[in-house]
């Protein structure tokens, strides 16, 4: 495959992952949850294929990771599903998770404004990570509550997200260490 077409194909799946972010807003407050759930599905599968694509195409015309951005777009409306449609759901587990997750978030997306040129890499847990949590919502809608395994993608999605911001921490610090040798 020529890789200008596979770059095409990969932000077009991209970004109609960050477009469907929309009609299932729209559906999740009617609460159409089959609906949901079938374009939620379809906009994860959109994550994988995307990826598949972008390996072997062109690098992006810019340094902005779109596919990172379009990620945390599509996480944050992922809770945001969660609770518009499981009765409870932020009660009962925005503690501790949320504040630490928004944090570690803040930190991670002001990293190209303060080191120009960073390259945040994707880590293979990362990616797992992201798949577990595209999980999450189908299998609360299919079985309901289930305290277990929500609260296992949260303790492992906060380490994942701490994996990345030690790599940004020792950028940092590998950064000052060689603009204090010149």
């Amino acid at each position: 495959m020529d890789p200008k077409t596979a770059r095409a194909i990969a932000d077009g799946l991209t970004w109609a992952r960050v477009w469907l972010v929309l009609p299932i807003t729209v559906l999740a407050w009617y609460e159409f949850k089959w609906w949901v759930m079938g374009l939620y599905i379809a906009a994860a599968l959109t994550d994988l294929f995307d990826g598949m694509f972008a390996r072997r195409a062109t690098p992006p015309g810019t340094d902005t990771d779109l596919d990172g951005n379009a990620d945390v777009v599509f996480s944050i409306m992922t809770l945001v599903w969660l609770w518009m449609l499981v009765p409870g759901f932020l009660e009962k587990y925005w503690l501790p998770y949320l504040p630490i997750l928004v944090a570690i978030q803040v930190y991670l997306s002001t990293a190209p404004l303060r080191f120009p040129g960073i390259q945040v890499p994707h880590f293979q847990f990362g990616r797992i990570m992201m798949v577990a949590f595209c999980f999450m919502l189908p299998l609360l809608l299919l079985f309901g509550d289930l305290p277990w395994f929500v609260h296992s993608i949260f303790i492992l999605g906060t380490i994942s997200k701490l994996q990345l911001a030690y790599f940004v921490v020792t950028y940092d610090a590998a950064s000052s260490a060689e603009r204090e040798s010149v």
